[in-house]
């Protein structure tokens, strides 16, 4: 495998629980060679903006089941400088408020031109940036009637790193954006490309551990359900020859779920991250689910 670069390329939109901390030392596990692609749920999509950045394949297919996400990464496709400009408006307009009040009710006027869907694309995409830039933490999250209901952060500016979002247009012209089920996605990408030149990377809502946090609205209204996603998984990879990694963090639940499944073994990301770069702390504990072999030996240090 060849050495990757380890300046980590930011996505362009905020969100929690990105992969940035561990993503340096996460893409030298990835198998590499293959020449296509695909990752089920795209979440802010800095793990593909790192692997275009570094080359690692041909063709690129990726997925998510939120719409404006993709919506979003479409629009910055295919209309950059129009989305650039629309950002670069709020951002100004919001900047300009002295106090958080004033930045609070322009936010909430805001959420609401989003929430009320009549508006075109490349508004909407604008609207969606600023909306995760200025709300709370990074948070993506909508109530039963579908609309996003996030509070607003605490952010005295915000702002467009022009040049940055230019370069993300640039490197994803050669990727396909779907937003569908993630069963639907893969079994269309199985259809069109060689089984053996596939990589795939899967990042589903992590699976929750207590109580509380069951009850959290994690991918869809219903819920993700992690069993079907499992079962799914084990059967594709019993029947077709691909490569894949599921990223989860490490619980009890995940442990107890992932061993009953013989075609995936376990890969402590936290145990690659001391092989890569010995000096990074880790605080959180994440592992990978894999169906080929991890050659630790190929994991280059910087």
């Amino acid at each position: 495998m060849k050495k990757l670069d380890s300046k980590v390329i930011n996505a362009p939109i905020r969100w929690a629980g990105s992969k940035k901390k561990l993503l340096n030392e996460m893409l030298h596990a990835f198998e590499t060679d293959k020449d296509v692609y695909i990752e089920p749920f795209l979440g802010s999509g800095i793990v593909l903006l790192n692997v275009l950045e570094n080359q690692m394949y041909r063709k690129y297919y990726v997925n998510d089941i939120n719409n404006n996400l993709i919506l979003f990464y479409n629009t910055l496709k295919n209309d950059s400088a129009q989305l650039i400009r629309r950002i670069e408006i709020l951002c100004r307009e919001y900047n300009s408020f002295s106090n958080d009040e004033e930045k609070w009710e322009y936010f909430y006027k805001k959420r609401d031109s989003f929430n009320k869907n009549q508006i075109r694309c490349v508004t909407r995409s604008a609207l969606f940036w600023f909306l995760m830039k200025a709300g709370y933490n990074g948070v993506y999250r909508v109530n039963s009637k579908g609309k996003f209901n996030v509070p607003c952060g605490k952010r005295d500016k915000i702002v467009c790193n022009k040049e940055k979002m230019e370069e993300i247009s640039k490197k994803i012209q050669n990727v396909e954006f779907f937003c569908m089920d993630y069963n639907l996605f893969i079994d269309m990408i199985l259809e069109k490309e060689k089984k053996k030149s596939i990589f795939m990377y899967c990042d589903p809502p992590y699976m929750p551990e207590t109580e509380s946090s069951q009850k959290h609205i994690l991918y869809t209204q219903n819920g993700f359900e992690h069993e079907r996603f499992i079962e799914y998984m084990d059967e594709k990879c019993s029947k077709e020859d691909i490569s894949v990694m599921i990223s989860m963090a490490e619980t009890k639940n995940v442990e107890q779920l992932y061993k009953e499944h013989v075609n995936f073994n376990k890969v402590k990301i936290e145990e690659i991250v001391r092989k890569v770069n010995p000096t990074k702390k880790m605080k959180s504990k994440e592992v990978a689910f894999v169906n080929y072999e991890v050659d630790e030996n190929s994991m280059i240090t910087p």
